[in-house]
């Protein structure tokens, strides 16, 4: 019922608790269905972004692409065999480890480093891990020899991997460097 002023007439109390509560479909408990439909309509776009949302992008995870873990002969008498790593399109960050094995061979020698920072640490005589103590430029590369020479028999296999936090895309994370007492092949 309308009044005379145009407001609405507001029931009394007496008529509220006299005539038994009815609810509309458009309104049940006191929310009408434009407040749930609004509230639905909004809340859409945040579930469908937090369910099309990728895992490594929520995990944080540092892309660096394409690296390289070669096994090179060296050079007779010049240069020892070993490994080279080589950065992809982003640095190699500090901490990647290098864990290198012998096999044929009762000690694998003495590894240096050239091109960057490691430390090299002796786990047994026939297996050092190489561990990165400044990042290694995107496209440049770091070496690690040993003082063997190509002129015995033995076997090298060198396997890359990156600290947590890291992730690749197409790296070549092992390599191999097998000498024979007259051929020596790297992969």
């Amino acid at each position: 019922m309308i009044e005379a002023n145009g407001s609405p007439e507001l029931p009394s109390n007496a008529a509220q608790n006299a005539a038994p509560a009815t609810h509309s479909p458009a309104r049940i408990a006191g929310i009408e269905r434009r407040t749930i439909v609004k509230g639905a309509a909004w809340s859409l776009p945040v579930i469908a972004l937090a369910v099309g949302a990728p895992a490594q992008a929520a995990s944080g995870d540092v892309n660096v692409g394409a690296f390289q873990l070669d096994g090179t002969c060296g050079v007779l008498g010049v240069l020892g065999p070993g490994f080279t790593l080589t950065a992809g399109a982003v640095a190699l960050p500090v901490g990647t480890t290098v864990t290198i094995l012998g096999s044929g061979i009762a000690n694998i020698g003495v590894f240096s480093v050239t091109g960057g920072t490691a430390s090299v640490s002796v786990l047994s005589a026939t297996s050092r891990q190489i561990v990165l103590t400044s990042a290694v430029a995107a496209g440049a590369t770091i070496a690690f020899r040993t003082t063997l020479s190509i002129s015995v028999a033995f076997t090298l296999t060198a396997s890359a991997t990156l600290p947590t936090g890291y992730t690749s895309t197409g790296a070549k994370a092992a390599g191999s460097v097998t000498a024979t007492l007259i051929l020596c092949s790297h992969t």
